[in-house]
């Protein structure tokens, strides 16, 4: 079987490998042009693709000239493996890469051949750090071949971002993408949007992406003026009520369920008959409260800070300061840590992942652990995963795990085996699942006097994140780290000089500006082919620089220095990296005889794919290294789904303070980890399918109202949705009696100034003749109105109707939203009575949404024929 896959696997790569002989044989010719050669050369394909759409033809001479200026510019040539990877990535599937095969490097290639279509290309990164970095580093590349290059960062405003999304080549995170494509379709007029037609995407950390943080969707909202005082005694309340008692937590589903007793406690705390009073309901309010005291810890899924609870993203370990949970939960964790409840909110737009990245016509990702996602990847989104063999073997040993019976226990065998590892020299990065977790082997490390560099989710560290794990691989070097393990940055072998480098030189001038520090700086002591008082004078010339310049000259070695002050810190900089990069080698084979990197995992992660991303820190580019998981009995995943058959195991063998070591232990924790990841898919897949339904209407409302922003007059829209009005009142007319006429009355001499005893004369006894007078009457008096505004400003009216139309609709589409969701906490019911909850809610979700539509249409004519202008 094992033969089998791994020839489908190669079948993949067939026609990959043909295109590969093509590329490999331009680069002779290539390599003997000038640069402004190979800008030209980038033109005539632009217009090649322009003529002939076919953009498969310019692949192999687009491919050849990427890898030809990233190694001019960068100093970098793309193997061959990373030609395959790319690709992969234009064919839009996911291309799979071991960690440190250079994905950041291979996404220049689909992304220059997708950008000659003159659309657009997008590179979508996890966090603003990343999307920073490559759009500086590898931006010198698309610069040199003549192509612009746009950054997305978080506070940058509308003009800053409409710049950006129009450059050839975008790089973005996932949130600032998706936010601003739900801010334009709120925009009230053609100048305010910010994006443009998508084209090509390649998103980053693509299983982190698209599955992990696609279990809620990104929302925006605005405040709601709600009592919060609810939230504070809920939490009193919660205070007496007792677990397996009261309430039960289920830890597999995150749930809690209220028994009768509870029910009972809180209906007499509350003095109150019933929980679930729909005028007075108190049942969400201590569900949450419960909720935020037995399933949402701090240190683990958020912090506090500066009076404010921050969540704390479950795979990554990074903040998310933009974020809230939903339904109350968020006030009551608020209520909880006694911090400032903010008001609740009401949504305006929303979309899931699922929904958004399978807007664009072309998507790709990359990542270093997806293949054991790809029937749900390959179901949302149509994206295949292709394994592309590494450039040189894998020669990590991953050794199996060791179970202790207790937290307690298992924490000093780390500690101890820490000890016995740093005392050889052997770089170890240990990876933990929460703040609290790393900072208890953070105090262990410190009680053994062990040195070593902390990274979690604290703001004063994620500070430090690419400078921390830069330098995990370095002799006797120990990182411990929560989830975020730095993903994007490699850990080399004997450290990054390149970094280094950099922080002597930002040191360097910092220390210029302390006059009295420079003037005992021992010149003589650097490492350098420089004399030192030549280099003295060199650093005199940067006493004015800034860290933001240092840094820009710095990435941009692509642009040559325009001044002498650029000149003598690229000249310095050189200097430091030479020495460091002695320095780095010498210690790379020293760390390499030792064994390379030591990952240490403390306890296994809901998903599998998560625990191999740490392992795969390990390892990178044919390097040796190990990883081992350290667990117990109390972790999270053994406790809840194979704490009690290994209990029973490891009491029938007597084993107090040693560790369980055995094959069958893995099987089963793998097992465990399935079930949890199965659970979580049906979560997103249920998400998914009643997003579906959500996303069907969304899709008709955004193209609706685009179209009115476009549009110089929607008149002719306006005088149709009057006129379908008018043939309403002529059925309701039609079909009712004289003496139950009356609203109907009301509502035309409301609208009209039209007495309904007119279109009942003789002479107008067929519906045809009443309908053609109920539409005159209408345009009669839509043309008095016109007039009426057009008296006081010419083109005044076409302005009223376009900002009164947009107004409707999002007025109703915020109600449809909330009346949706309202739906679907309710349509689950239905599942007892024999309905299907989904076939349920599809239907009613589209009597909705044609409800919804007819009132967009109807109030629009009666807030335009009723306008006053003052």
């Amino acid at each position: 079987m094992f033969n089998i896959f791994k020839t489908f696997e190669k079948n993949e790569l067939a026609e990959a490998e043909k295109t590969l002989v093509k590329i490999n044989s331009l680069e002779p010719i290539i390599k003997n042009l000038q640069d402004f050669e190979i800008r030209e050369y980038i033109n005539r394909l632009t217009k090649q693709y322009q003529t002939e759409q076919n953009i498969h033809s310019i692949l192999p001479e687009s491919f050849a000239l990427t890898r030809e200026m990233s190694r001019r510019i960068l100093g970098l040539r793309h193997f061959d493996s990373q030609i395959l990877g790319g690709y992969v990535l234009n064919e839009g599937k996911i291309a799979e890469m071991k960690t440190g095969e250079g994905k950041t490097l291979v996404a220049t290639l689909p992304v220059v051949l997708n950008a000659l279509t003159m659309r657009g290309s997008h590179v979508v990164t996890v966090n603003d750090y990343l999307a920073k970095r490559d759009e500086q580093w590898m931006g010198q590349i698309y610069r040199a071949l003549g192509l612009s290059v746009g950054l997305i960062q978080e506070g940058m405003d509308s003009n800053q971002r409409r710049r950006n999304y129009a450059a050839d080549i975008t790089y973005v995170t996932n949130s600032e993408l998706a936010f601003d494509y739900l801010r334009d379709n709120m925009a009230n007029s053609i100048d305010e949007i910010v994006q443009r037609p998508y084209n090509y995407c390649i998103v980053d950390e693509v299983d982190s992406i698209l599955i992990d943080e696609a279990r809620t969707p990104l929302i925006i909202s605005e405040a709601q003026d709600i009592p919060i005082e609810k939230y504070v005694i809920a939490d009193e309340i919660t205070k007496y009520l007792k677990p397996e008692i009261h309430f039960k937590v289920d830890e597999k589903l995150k749930t809690i369920t209220l028994t009768n007793l509870g029910i009972k406690q809180a209906e007499k705390l509350l003095e109150t008959k019933d929980l679930y009073s729909v005028n007075d309901p108190w049942i969400p309010y201590i569900i949450n409260s419960l909720k935020a005291q037995s399933l949402f810890l701090k240190e683990t899924n958020y912090i506090v800070k500066d009076n404010e609870i921050l969540i704390i993203d479950e795979f990554t370990g990074r903040i998310m300061p933009d974020r809230r949970w939903g339904e109350g939960l968020h006030q009551a964790i608020e209520a909880k840590e006694k911090v400032t409840i903010k008001q609740g909110s009401e949504t305006l737009g929303s979309i899931t992942y699922q929904n958004f990245f399978r807007l664009y016509p072309k998507l790709s990702g990359m990542t270093g652990t997806a293949k054991t996602a790809e029937a749900e990847l390959q179901k949302i989104y149509n994206l295949p995963v292709v394994v592309i063999p590494t450039e040189k073997p894998v020669q990590r040993r991953d050794l199996t795990d060791l179970v202790y019976r207790d937290e307690y226990t298992k924490w000093k065998k780390i500690a101890l085996h820490c000890e016995k590892l740093y005392k050889r020299g052997q770089p170890i990065l240990i990876g933990t699942v929460s703040i609290e977790k790393s900072e208890i082997i953070s105090q262990l490390l410190k009680d053994l006097q062990i040195p070593h560099q902390l990274l979690n989710a604290k703001p004063e560290n994620i500070q430090r994140e690419a400078e921390i794990i830069a330098q995990a691989g370095c002799y006797k070097a120990v990182t411990v780290s929560t989830n975020m393990a730095g993903r994007g940055t490699d850990i080399i072998l004997g450290g990054n000089p390149e970094f280094r480098a950099e922080q002597q030189l930002k040191s360097l001038c910092v220390n210029l500006v302390k006059k009295q520090a420079i003037k005992n700086y021992n010149f003589s002591n650097l490492k350098t082919q420089l004399n030192p008082s030549r280099f003295k004078k060199l650093v005199y010339t940067l006493q004015f620089l800034k860290d933001i310049e240092i840094e820009q000259v710095l990435r941009n070695k692509a642009e040559k220095p325009t001044n002498n002050i650029q000149k003598s810190l690229r000249t310095i900089f050189q200097e430091f990296y030479k020495y460091n990069k002695y320095l780095s080698e010498k210690e790379k084979s020293l760390v390499k005889d030792l064994g390379g990197l030591y990952v240490i995992g403390t306890e296994r992660h809901e998903s599998k794919r998560i625990d191999d991303q740490l392992r795969g820190r390990s390892g990178r580019q044919g390097d040796p290294g190990m990883s081992r998981f350290f667990l117990s009995l109390d972790d999270n995943l053994l406790r809840v789904f194979s704490g009690e058959t290994i209990k029973t195991l490891m009491n029938n063998l007597n084993l107090i303070d040693e560790a369980l070591d055995a094959p069958a232990l893995t099987q089963s924790l793998d097992n465990a980890q399935k079930k949890v990841e199965n659970y979580f898919y049906d979560t997103r897949k249920q998400l998914f399918e009643y997003d579906e339904v959500l996303n069907i209407q969304r899709l008709a409302i955004f193209r609706e109202r685009r179209a009115i922003l476009e549009y110089k007059s929607v008149r002719p829209e306006i005088i149709s949705y009057g006129e379908m009005l008018m043939l309403a009142f002529d059925l309701a007319i039609r079909t009712k009696t004289k003496k139950n006429l009356r609203r109907e009355k009301q509502e035309i001499d409301y609208l009209l100034g039209l007495s309904l005893d007119i279109p009942m004369d003789k002479k107008l006894e067929t519906p045809e003749e009443t309908q053609e007078f109920l539409k005159q009457q209408f345009w009669i008096r839509y043309d008095l109105k016109e007039a009426e505004f057009e008296s006081y400003s010419r083109g005044l009216m076409r302005l009223i109707e376009k900002n009164i139309l947009l107004l409707e609709i999002d007025k109703n589409w915020k109600r449809h939203l909330q009346e949706i969701e309202i739906l679907k906490d309710s349509i689950r019911w239905r599942g007892y009575g024999q309905f299907n909850p989904l076939s349920e809610y599809k239907k009613e979700g589209y009597n909705l949404f044609v409800e919804t539509i007819q009132n967009i249409k109807y109030n629009s004519v009666y807030s335009l024929m009723k306008s006053r202008f003052s």
